[in-house]
């Protein structure tokens, strides 16, 4: 099972105090969510370094945010330990009943996940899907497009031009990017900027009415400062998707950070026509680009990873 990788680039620092880290990875290193944290009654032998992946995922899966099932006291910190809603004693029923599905049906392995019947939705729906002519167009396979599809060189070559080129390219070392971003299941948009310098430090900045969030990276170190843990080390999935949002020159040599490329196929995403590539990165994670027909940007990059340890039995 795999699951999109979405956790956003909401913060970063360019030179973060590595002091300031807590070496999160080593503290949590061969324990339990249970033994890491507070009123763990389910999910009880996952990794504790894999429990807030595996709540985004949860989150993803209903089309919902975290207060969906988590308060916060008055100073934006989450005691996410309470049990105060209703959601949340519902979720560890909802878990009960996916991990015996699996453990029953499937020798253990998580082919039944949230995912499998919200959809996001909170409520799974019994009925088969209806036809939707405003729903998003599926993707055309390869061996489906009438025309003859370019190779992954010339797709990654004709996006290195409409970037500005290579030479143009090697002479920026820094760029800032301020604006919003709204979830897809709607809610309210969080603002954002993001500060990228060469080589690889990035720091981005997220700002909510719950607080603010800063994530850094420093070659290799990765880090965020949050209102509910403070400042850690950041590891997993999550920090080398960071340290790959910081690869500076990162877009100029595509086709080297994921030599296993190949255009898979055509969708038309927001109106425009685009060429999809797919591949394997080095940490198992599949990547799916989707470059732009006309203009050859890149407009989507949609990365998922192996849910194998999300939902154990």
């Amino acid at each position: 099972m795999m699951r999109p990788c979405f956790a956003l680039a909401l913060a970063i620092g360019l030179a973060g105090p590595a002091l300031a880290q807590d070496d999160f990875e080593k503290r949590v290193a061969g324990k339990t969510a249970a033994e890491v944290n507070k009123n763990i009654q389910v999910l009880t032998a996952l990794p504790a370094v894999e429990l807030f992946p595996t709540m985004q995922f949860m989150a993803a899966s209903l089309g919902v945010s975290c207060e969906y099932c988590h308060v916060a006291d008055g100073t934006g910190r989450w005691p996410m330990e309470k049990d105060d809603k209703a959601p949340k004693r519902t979720a560890r029923r909802m878990l009960t009943m996916v991990q015996q599905i699996n453990a029953t049906h499937f020798d253990g392995i998580p082919r039944i996940t949230c995912a499998s019947c919200h959809h996001g939705s909170v409520r799974p729906t019994p009925l088969p899907p209806l036809f939707d002519p405003s729903a998003a167009p599926r993707p055309i396979p390869a061996a489906a497009v009438k025309a003859p599809l370019p190779t992954v060189a010339q797709v990654l070559d004709r996006f290195v031009v409409a970037i500005g080129g290579r030479e143009a390219n090697a002479r920026v070392t820094s760029r800032v990017y301020k604006g919003s971003i709204t979830a897809a299941a709607g809610g309210e948009a969080i603002a954002f900027d993001m500060i990228e310098a060469a080589p690889d430090k990035l720091r981005a900045t997220a700002t909510t009415p719950r607080g603010r969030t800063v994530q850094g990276v420093d070659g290799e170190d990765v880090w965020t400062l949050d209102p509910q843990f403070g400042v850690h080390g950041e590891t997993g999935f999550e920090a080398i998707r960071m340290r790959r949002l910081a690869d500076f020159h990162g877009n100029e040599r595509l086709g080297v950070l994921d030599p296993s490329l190949e255009v898979t196929g055509e969708q038309t995403i927001r109106g425009m026509r685009t060429l999809v590539l797919e591949g394997t990165l080095p940490s198992k994670q599949v990547e799916r680009l989707y470059f732009d027909h006309e203009s050859g940007l890149l407009v989507r990059r949609l990365v998922t990873c192996a849910l194998a340890e999300q939902l154990p039995p």
